[in-house]
């Protein structure tokens, strides 16, 4: 996964080889296509990996939302190290220069920074160069301590002997059929989709809804999801503690309130200056407390079946794409604008884009939730 991750990067963030000016867009549709794949590929298979850990390293449920959390934090740094980077080293170059008029190519004295895209590529190699020295740290520095075929690990004197026993004796393995059968797995998988459909789509459209809607200066395009960020890594260490005070359905409720909050807010104000990084605060605990609760709720239905646990991520992330793709086509075919350039139609036109995929989709997730608690997540096939 990390290899598909470092040879596919550079190129998507990178003007395509060989492209002209009058190079169609299909062709240049074609040439990125594979590499798009390679990366969404190898991303998968990183973050499969390590949510499949998750139900294996720990049993009880407190420590699962704790894990979780930690995980989910840890996709949120790149993202968060990035803007911070871009704010101190890039945004003089990258936003006060681009604002004030001034070209980036005539800037940097190099023809090839006329592409839009080469706004990114130095930074795109900076993330991967970066990210392949701490990988090969991890790979070379993290022993594993494979068990022989056909062994047993070695139990441990805190190991509950007679439950093992029971469970391994009484209780069939689920394989990747099973889970089809089941209706939790479908259940979560609602749940789970709405959750990235909710954090994804509101991650891809607020810089366009900050640009062309609020009408902010583009430094905010750096500063809005810094905040976001921070305050996902804040509300993120509160998650063991809610879990353990008010159970895992209540704490995913009050995450879509606050989602909602942030939704009644938008739809209020037409008009925001400094006040937006509160509205920000407000998505950014609320997408991580959901992301965290809804992870959390995926490993509740794994439970024991760890050795299938992947198959469940996978199948989860995979609707999670599928909804993602399939909303992003809905809304561009819907923009009003018939070029790229903003009209005076999409100023109102990303205004409700963040109110529906936040607001909206909140309120399928409140449906999805509300069937969790009528009907509890558990396995029912051994019925």
């Amino acid at each position: 996964g990390t290899t598909c991750v470092l040879v596919s990067f550079p190129f998507i963030f990178n003007p395509c080889l060989g492209c002209k000016e009058n190079t169609p867009q299909w062709a240049a549709f074609i040439y990125y296509l594979p590499f798009i794949i390679i990366f969404q590929f190898g991303w998968a298979a990183t973050q499969i990996s390590h949510l499949s850990l998750i139900p294996e390293l720990v049993t009880s449920d407190h420590e699962k939302v704790e894990l979780t959390a930690f995980s989910a934090l840890k996709s949120h740094l790149p993202h968060w190290a990035g803007a911070a980077f871009s704010i101190g080293f890039w945004e003089p170059l990258f936003i006060h220069q681009i604002a004030g008029g001034v070209d980036y190519g005539q800037a940097k004295g190099n023809p090839c920074y006329a592409h839009p895209l080469c706004l990114t590529q130095d930074l795109s190699l900076i993330v991967v160069g970066l990210g392949a020295v701490f990988s090969l740290i991890f790979h070379l520095g993290t022993k594993e301590k494979p068990y022989p075929p056909g062994s047993l690990p070695q139990l441990e004197e805190s190991t509950a002997l007679l439950q093992k026993e029971t469970t391994s004796s009484a209780s069939p393995l689920l394989i990747w059929k099973d889970w089809l059968l089941e209706p939790a797995f479908y259940q979560v998988a609602v749940l789970y989709m709405s959750t990235r459909l909710i954090v994804n789509l509101s991650q891809t459209y607020i810089a366009m809804y900050l640009t062309n809607s609020l009408l902010l200066p583009k430094k905010y395009i750096a500063t809005i999801p810094l905040v976001m960020y921070v305050s996902g890594f804040l509300s993120s260490f509160l998650m063991k503690p809610v879990n353990k005070w008010i159970g895992r359905n209540l704490t995913y409720f009050v995450g879509i309130l606050v989602i909602l909050a942030f939704a009644s807010w938008v739809t209020l104000a037409r008009q925001m200056g400094a006040e937006i990084y509160g509205a920000a605060v407000l998505l950014g605990a609320g997408s991580a407390t959901i992301l965290v609760t809804s992870l959390s709720m995926t490993a509740d239905l794994i439970g024991t079946n760890t050795h299938s646990g992947a198959f469940v991520y996978g199948a989860m992330s995979f609707t999670d794409k599928m909804a993602n793709g399939l909303a992003v086509m809905l809304i561009q075919n819907l923009h009003p604008c018939p070029t790229e350039l903003c009209c005076p139609a999409c100023v109102s036109f990303y205004h409700w884009v963040m109110v529906l995929v936040t607001g909206g989709i909140a309120v399928a997730a409140i449906a999805s939730l509300c069937c969790i608690m009528v009907w509890p997540i558990r396995i029912r096939y051994r019925e």
